[in-house]
C-alpha cells in the first residue's frame, strides 16, 4: 500500500511538473507565440471564410471536387515540399554559422521554387490534356498547378521568418494573403465565376501576392557557395525523406480521407468530411503555431548541448497541446452543429454529434502525438516516430473499409480515431523502452 501511494504521488508530481514547465515555456515564448497565433489565425480565418463561402455558393458535388483538389494540393505542399525543405530546416540551420544564413535562405528559395514549379507544370499540362478531351476537371487541375509554386513561395517566406525570429514578416505575409483572398473571392462572386477552378485560382493569386513580400528583403540574401548549398541540401534531403514519409502517413489518415471518402461513399461525403476538418482547423493551426515557434528554440537549445531537455520538452508539450485539444473538442461538440447551421444553409452535409465527438477524440490524440514528436523533429531524427505513424496507418486500413460501409462519414472519422490512438500508443511504448 505504501509503495502504491508513493507511486501515485510520484506520478502526480511528474504531471504537475510537466504542466508547470509547459506554462513556463509558454510565458518565455511570449511575444513570439502571440505573433505566431496572429499569423496562424489570419491563415486559418481566411481558409475558414473561403470554405464557408464555397459551401454556400457551390453545389455539394462541386464543393466535393474542390475539396478533393485541395486535399491533393496539401499532399504536395504540406507533405512533400514541406517535408523536404521546411521540417528539417531548424536542425540544419543551427549546424552552420549564422553569417552563412543569407546563402542558406537564397538556396532554399531557389531549390524549393524549382521543385514546386516543376510539379505545378506537370499538373498544368495534365489539366490542358483533360480539357482537350472535354473533361470538366481540366480547369481545376490547371488552377491547382498554378497554386502549388505560389503557396510554396509564401510558405518558404513565412518559415524563414520563423527561423530568423522575425515573426512580424510572417504576419505581414499572412495579412496580405487574407486581404487578397477576400478581394479575389469577392470578384469571383460578383463576376459569377463560382466554380471549383475559380476558387483555386483565388488561392493561387493570393499566395503569389503574399510571397512577393520577399522582394522587400532581398538585401538579406546572398548567392550560395556551391559547397554550402550542396551540403545544406544534402542534409535536408537526407532527413527529408523521413519527414515526408511521416507526414504522408499522417495525411493519409486525415486530409487524405477526403478523396478516399469520395471514392468509397461519394463526393457528398468528401464535402462533409472537409467541413468537419474545418470545424477543428483552429485547433490544428494552434498546434502548428506552437510547433513552428518552439522548433527553432528547441533546436538551438539542443545544439548548445542541453540534450537532457528532450524528454522533458516532449512531456511538457504533450500535456499542453493535449489539454488544449480536449478543451477545444468539448466546445466543438457542444456548439459545432449550431455554428454550422448559422453559416451553411440549404446543403445536405452529414455532420452529426457522433462525428463531432469522434473528430474531437482524433484531434486530441494527434495533439499529444505532435507534442511528443516536437523535440525529435528539432534534432532532425524523425525516424523514431515513423514506426508510430506506420502503426496508425495499419489501424486505419483495418478499420476504414468496414466502418465507412456501416456508418458512412462517421465511420471514416472512427477510423481516424483508431489511427491516432495506435500512433500514440506505439510512440509512448517506444519512448518508455528507450528510457529504461
Amino acid at each position: 500500500m505504501l509503495t502504491d501511494r508513493l507511486d501515485r504521488v510520484a506520478a502526480q508530481t511528474r504531471v504537475a511538473g510537466a504542466v508547470s514547465g509547459a506554462l513556463r515555456r509558454l510565458r518565455r515564448a511570449g511575444g513570439n507565440v502571440a505573433l505566431g497565433l496572429i499569423d496562424q489565425a489570419l491563415l486559418s480565418g481566411s481558409a475558414f471564410a473561403l470554405t464557408i463561402v464555397l459551401a454556400n455558393v457551390l453545389d455539394i458535388n462541386s464543393f466535393g471536387q474542390f475539396s478533393v483538389a485541395w486535399s491533393f494540393s496539401i499532399l504536395i505542399e504540406a507533405v512533400f515540399l514541406r517535408g523536404l525543405f521546411d521540417d528539417g530546416l531548424p536542425a540544419t540551420a543551427h549546424r552552420i554559422p549564422k553569417s552563412r544564413w543569407p546563402q542558406l535562405r537564397l538556396g532554399l528559395y531557389l531549390s524549393s521554387l524549382l521543385v514546386s514549379a516543376a510539379l505545378g507544370l506537370l499538373l498544368v499540362i495534365a489539366g490542358l490534356m483533360i480539357a482537350a478531351v472535354g473533361g470538366i476537371a481540366g480547369g481545376l487541375v490547371i488552377a491547382t498547378g498554378l497554386a502549388i509554386p505560389a503557396v510554396r513561395l509564401q510558405s518558404m517566406f513565412r518559415r524563414i521568418g520563423y527561423l530568423d525570429g522575425r515573426l512580424p514578416r510572417a504576419v505581414a505575409s499572412s495579412l496580405t494573403y487574407c486581404v487578397a483572398l477576400v478581394v479575389s473571392a469577392g470578384l469571383m462572386i460578383t463576376l459569377k465565376l463560382t466554380g471549383a477552378a475559380a476558387a483555386m485560382a483565388c488561392i493561387a493569386i493570393s499566395a503569389a501576392l503574399a510571397g512577393s513580400l520577399l522582394l522587400a528583403h532581398t538585401g538579406e540574401l546572398a548567392w550560395p557557395q556551391s559547397r554550402i548549398f550542396r551540403g545544406s541540401l544534402r542534409r535536408l534531403f537526407r532527413n527529408g525523406r523521413w519527414f515526408v514519409a511521416t507526414s504522408l502517413t499522417y495525411w493519409i489518415g486525415s486530409i487524405g480521407l477526403i478523396p478516399v471518402c469520395g471514392f468509397l461513399i461519394g463526393l457528398d461525403a468528401s464535402a462533409s468530411l472537409r467541413i468537419l476538418l474545418l470545424v477543428f482547423a483552429p485547433l490544428s493551426q494552434f498546434c502548428a503555431t506552437m510547433f513552428s515557434v518552439r522548433l527553432p528554440e528547441i533546436a538551438s537549445e539542443l545544439r548548445a548541448g542541453r540534450r537532457s531537455t528532450v524528454a522533458a520538452a516532449a512531456r511538457e508539450n504533450a500535456v499542453l497541446l493535449g489539454s488544449i485539444a480536449l478543451a477545444y473538442g468539448a466546445v466543438a461538440v457542444l456548439l459545432g452543429q449550431r455554428m454550422l447551421a448559422l453559416v451553411i444553409n440549404g446543403q445536405g452535409y452529414e455532420i452529426g454529434t457522433g462525428s463531432l465527438v469522434l473528430m474531437a477524440a482524433a484531434m486530441a490524440l494527434d495533439a499529444v502525438w505532435l507534442g511528443l514528436a516536437l523535440p525529435l523533429f528539432a534534432t532532425g531524427r524523425p525516424q523514431r516516430f515513423m514506426l508510430s505513424r506506420v502503426a496508425g496507418l495499419v489501424a486505419l486500413c483495418c478499420v476504414l473499409p468496414l466502418a465507412a460501409e456501416a456508418w458512412q462519414v462517421m465511420g471514416a472519422v472512427a477510423a481516424m480515431v483508431a489511427s491516432s490512438a495506435a500512433s500514440v500508443v506505439v510512440v509512448v511504448l517506444t519512448n518508455s523502452r528507450e528510457q529504461t
